[in-house]
């Protein structure tokens, strides 16, 4: 049972205790848990917190006869409610009604002074059919408990404990079960019919209609039946139901109090004789009732005016025509469907089937010819979003069941979806809001909807009672009863329900820093343990971004080593395919970044392609997904409508491997580089791996079981390690990326190894000896990927690209004079980029910076920056001399006397702006590499 119904139950039990006084009991079913309850009286407040925790599921019992003063009517069957109505005349005031999920109605009554009622049954033709009159000694469950089917009792609309007060049973109820009235005769079915279209039931339906739609006649109706009313509104209310052309009711509502004498019929007459050849008369306004704008607005929706701007709304508009209405389906199938009317005054269903509305006069008119109602609500939950779909069941009019059907929140409201999945049979009929009543009237009927939720990522999440989980595509860790999908290329990332062994399951997994090298497993077994920390980091505000890059030629088994380490997070991971590749979209990447959260995402084979097209495109998803992780940012799109797109940022770690690296000094900051050659890879042991990837998968199931008790100490805990080590990484750190990265894989490799000595996998003096070799490991990855950063700089790039040129004798450098300084890069081939003397080389700016651009791009390459942003990095780099103004103004390109040589001596030198760049920056080393 949900906590929500437990609640509702309880909430119940205390109101009919403690605000009703009534004599409750606690059931089970319909058995009564206690002893002696046919005695008992009301319930202490101790009694009820005492059953609350003993029956936890109970169902509300109510104890009839003198122990709570109460007598009971169950009418059980079509044929019960038909023998209810003959043996009544009618007579039943309005008093408490429910209806069990039988299909049974219960009538409570209460009894007179002094008055003893036994129980007095009939016994019915038909399948569970019954009338019963219950009194001393029975008791009756009463709602909101639930029928042995599951379903609940529930208060019939406007008739309930909280809504009206408890009529007393009237005499023929009384006489039947003290025996002072024979038993009467049951009639023929033919009889029954005949009286169930008796005047004074359908009167009796008029007033309960009205009392319903109209709180002032309902406080009227009952202050006529205990005492009568005052003249002037008894006047009003018998014109207002004599014009309303209910005749029937008028008299029966007069005849309701011991005022109405011979004078009475006869005013009934003369008000019957105004009224037209329809037996109807002019409507009596609500304001004659003394209601105002708000309150009539309140009961009708809107107001009517006249031309003289008054408001003509009346009561009569509810129940004039009314004996036209509709009446009730009987096929059993329309049930839920009436159930779910029941509370909803707008609409009904008429004999057909069809579903029906009233409009402002109260007559009735169809809407569709079909009825339907949601009965589960799925929520599509990825953690930042919600996406709805209502499975929705339906009827055709003469009881053709539909098919069930799944729609979207988006497409509900429109009514479309009932043309595309139940076809050209389904109608909405045609006229004004016809489309938006039938989608109110269903939306209405959505009683008791079952939600299922479904989680469509991976990672952890905090449910709504704040515990912790770690879901993944088999369900989760941290609780039961969890639903999660993902798209097909990511149901592998499937964890073990159990823990075989969980110590050897850990050593299964620190026994992979042995497959390779540790300048390869220690940052590879690192990531592992680092990916379900993101959500813990980020909450820090130090979430990771940064991917480790594992590269190496074809056949050094970067991929099938990575696959083993990812064994992790499934152990199906160990023979397959990876997860994500440079084959797939780099829109398909980015969801499964997004939805892989918390988790590593392997996309492998970044390698060089011949053809220039395939190699731009290729780089050009390597630079996408390095921002994706770098920058934890999705990729923005616009809808037609020019509204923003959902964007699916990077919530786990990514891994790639690939024979080639991607260039480019931001790119290259972001990424961790790991070389693998051919031979680093111990088969024996990597075979052994594979041949049991399971336990690696309980390993990570170990790992996370133990993060769950700490997920609310570690951040702040992990910001203060990762900031001492930050620090001290950034000193070897070329970029400040990189001394972050290293620093994250420090933190997830101390944890892991906290861990491992919880088991008594490793010792603690164990522990400081492995830290101490990560430690190492990650200084040097610094340092490389350093290096790699360096030669990524655009004024890196551009001066060992000239001295390229140089060398190839596509440019040259002449020296300004004759007698040069004998640098090796004055040549005389190539197109003419500046001159030089002793101290520098003087370039042409835009000849320069154009031969760069062309051969790089002869090369499928594009140059970092344009020209003005690399002469302020040659310039903060110190490469060239600059000049200021006399107002502070900086000039990177200074004019240089050139001189002519030409034969005729007369010719004048002239002055370009040139780079004035030193000759240490272009000069050669010994080794033939431009020098720093």
């Amino acid at each position: 049972m949900s906590q929500e119904l437990q609640d509702k139950r309880v909430k119940y039990l205390k109101l009919y205790s403690q605000k009703l006084s009534l004599a409750v009991i606690p059931c089970r079913g319909k058995r009564p848990q206690i002893t002696g309850w046919q005695k008992r009286g009301v319930p202490s407040p101790e009694e009820l917190d005492e059953w609350c925790e003993k029956y936890p599921e109970l169902n509300v019992g109510l104890v009839l006869g003198q122990a709570s003063g109460f007598v009971g009517i169950d009418a059980d069957g079509q044929a019960g409610m038909d023998r209810l109505k003959e043996i009544s005349k009618g007579d039943l005031p309005n008093t408490w009604t429910f209806k069990t999920p039988g299909g049974g109605l219960r009538l409570l009554y209460r009894i007179p002074k002094g008055v003893s009622l036994k129980k007095y049954v009939e016994t019915l033709d038909g399948e569970h059919s019954e009338l019963a009159l219950l009194g001393e000694g029975q008791q009756t469950i009463i709602p909101p408990s639930i029928h042995p089917n599951g379903k609940e009792y529930v208060w019939a609309k406007g008739k309930g404990p909280t809504s009206i007060e408890a009529a007393e049973a009237p005499q023929w109820v009384v006489d039947l079960m003290t025996g002072n009235k024979p038993k009467e005769q049951k009639t023929s079915s033919k009889k029954k019919i005949e009286q169930s279209n008796d005047e004074g039931v359908k009167a009796k339906a008029v007033l309960e209609r009205l009392s319903s739609k109209c709180p002032l006649f309902q406080q009227a109706w009952e202050e006529q039946q205990a005492k009568g009313i005052g003249e002037d509104s008894w006047h009003n209310w018998i014109r207002l139901l004599v014009n309303a052309g209910q005749h029937e009711a008028a008299n029966l509502f007069s005849k309701a109090s011991d005022k109405h004498d011979e004078r009475s019929d006869k005013r009934i007459l003369d008000l019957i004789a105004d009224t037209g050849e329809d037996g109807t008369g002019p409507m009596v306004r609500c304001s004659t009732f003394g209601c105002g704008e708000d309150t009539i607005e309140g009961c009708h929706s809107s107001l009517n005016l006249n031309d003289e701007e008054e408001i003509t709304n009346s009561p009569g508009t509810f129940i004039r025509n009314m004996s036209e209405g509709p009446t009730l389906p009987s096929d059993p199938i329309y049930q839920p469907y009436i159930e779910a009317l029941d509370s909803v005054d707008d609409y009904t269903i008429d004999h057909h089937g069809n579903l029906c509305s009233f409009d402002k006069k109260g007559n009735p008119f169809t809407i569709a010819n079909f009825v339907a109602r949601p009965t589960m609500e799925v929520v599509r939950d990825d953690g930042v979003t919600e996406e709805r779909t209502f499975r929705i069941e339906g009827v055709l009019n003469e009881a053709k069941t539909l098919p069930p059907i799944d729609v979207s929140a988006p497409d509900f409201p429109t009514m479309n979806w009932v043309l595309k999945n139940w076809g050209i049979v389904a109608s909405i009929r045609a006229g004004q809001n016809r489309k938006d009543l039938c989608r109110d009237a269903v939306q209405n009927m959505a009683k008791q909807v079952v939600q299922h939720r479904i989680f469509t990522h991976l990672g952890w999440r905090q449910l709504e009672d704040e515990r912790w989980v770690y879901l993944h595509s088999e369900g989760c860790i941290g609780a039961e009863n969890i639903t999660v999908e993902v798209e097909k290329e990511l149901e592998r990332y499937a964890l073990p329900s159990g823990i075989r062994d969980r110590k050897k399951a850990a050593e299964a997994s620190i026994s992979l820093l042995k497959v390779a090298p540790l300048h390869i497993t220690i940052p590879l077994l690192a990531m592992i343990y680092l990916s379900p920390l993101v959500e813990v980091l980020k909450k820090a505000g130090i979430e990771p971004n940064f991917i480790l890059w594992l590269h190496g030629l074809t056949g050094s088994r970067k991929t099938s080593l990575s696959l083993a380490f990812l064994a992790h997070f499934g152990p199906e991971f160990v023979s397959k395919n990876p997860p994500a590749s440079f084959k797939d979209t780099a829109n398909a990447l980015e969801k499964r970044s997004f939805a892989t959260k918390d988790t590593l995402l392997l996309i492998d084979d970044y390698h060089p392609e011949v053809s220039r097209y395939e190699a731009q495109k290729m780089a050009q998803t390597a630079q996408r997904i390095l921002r994706m992780f770098g920058d934890r940012v999705g990729r923005g799109r616009l809808k037609s409508t020019t509204e923003f797109q959902k964007t699916y940022a990077p919530r786990g770690m990514g891994l790639v491997t690939g024979e080639d690296l991607p260039q480019g000094q931001s790119s290259v900051a972001r990424f961790l580089g790991a070389e693998i050659k051919p031979g680093d890879v111990d088969l024996k042991i990597l075979t052994q791996i594979q041949n049991d990837g399971l336990l690696l998968s309980e390993a990570m199931v170990g790992y996370i079981q133990w993060l769950i008790p700490q997920m609310d100490d570690l951040p702040d805990m992990l910001l203060e390690k990762f900031q001492v080590k930050r620090e001290q990484y950034q000193e070897n750190a070329a970029h400040g990326r990189l001394g972050e990265a290293a620093a994250w894989l420090y933190l997830a490799y101390d944890l892991m190894l906290g861990y491992m000595e919880s088991l008594d996998v490793t010792t603690s003096e164990q522990a400081e000896e492995m830290l101490e070799e990560a430690e190492e490991v990650l200084v040097k990855m610094v340092q490389k990927q350093g290096g790699l950063v360096n030669q990524e700089r655009p004024e890196q790039i551009f001066t060992r690209v000239v001295g390229e040129l140089i060398s190839m004798s596509k440019v040259r450098i002449d020296p300004i004079k004759r007698s040069t300084s004998g640098s090796n890069l004055d040549l005389m081939g190539g197109e003419l980029i500046g001159w030089s003397d002793e101290t520098f080389y003087y370039l042409l700016p835009d000849v320069t910076y154009n031969a760069v651009v062309k051969f790089l791009a002869n090369r499928g390459e594009a140059f970092p920056v344009k020209d003005r942003t690399l002469w302020k990095n040659l310039e903060h780099t110190n490469m060239i001399q600059v000049e200021k103004d006399s107002v502070g103004n900086v000039h990177r390109c200074i004019k240089k006397n050139i001189p002519k040589r030409r034969a005729n001596p007369n010719d004048k030198p002239f002055r370009p702006r040139v780079l004035h760049m030193y000759k240490n920056v272009l000069d050669s080393d010994e080794d033939g590499d431009v020098a720093n």
